[in-house]
């Protein structure tokens, strides 16, 4: 072991390892100690992930605040792009 930090994923590679991890627990069959690490490994990436994403939604809400034009409002899938502009307005 060589003692250098692990470096941290990006958002992509964690996405994709967890897409990899549901495929292996939807695949073939596996021992529970071995489903219970990759359920665990899963953890940590999804953790990864929200934190990932956390980081880039503060920093979008500055970059908006910071143009004082635009209006800042919590994400809601679904809505429809024409009403993200009369929120702009």
């Amino acid at each position: 072991m060589t003692g250098r930090p692990k470096k941290e994923r990006t958002f992509e590679e964690a996405m994709a390892r967890l897409e990899e991890i549901v495929a292996e627990l939807e695949g073939e069959e596996r021992g529970l100690e071995e489903q219970f690490a990759l359920f665990q490994e899963g953890m940590e990436l999804a953790k990864v992930c929200d934190r990932k994403l956390g980081e880039v939604e503060k920093s979008v809400e500055i970059v908006l605040k910071e143009a004082g034009e635009w209006k800042t409002a919590p994400f809601e899938p679904g809505r429809a792009a024409d009403e993200d502009d009369d929120l702009r307005r």
